[in-house]
């Protein structure tokens, strides 16, 4: 996580992949069809989407993080 609290998905997860695509085609948007080979599908593109809308993913830097006890 960067210092403004910001965390972006590790490389190589499929939120990763829908960030750097939705970057590359930005302001278009995208759809399923942009992620052909990729493992991002009709059927798991909205849980993907609520993923990164909740954080809920795993992020660059998850190994500094220390747990609460």
């Amino acid at each position: 996580m960067s210092d403004d609290g910001f965390s972006m998905p590790a490389k190589g997860t499929l939120e990763r992949v829908m960030i750097d695509k939705m970057i590359e085609l930005d302001p278009v948007g995208v759809t399923f069809m942009d992620f052909v080979g990729t493992g991002i599908t009709e059927d798991n593109i909205d849980q993907i989407a609520q993923n990164l809308r909740y954080a809920m993913y795993v992020a660059e830097g998850d190994e500094c993080l220390k747990v609460d006890a």
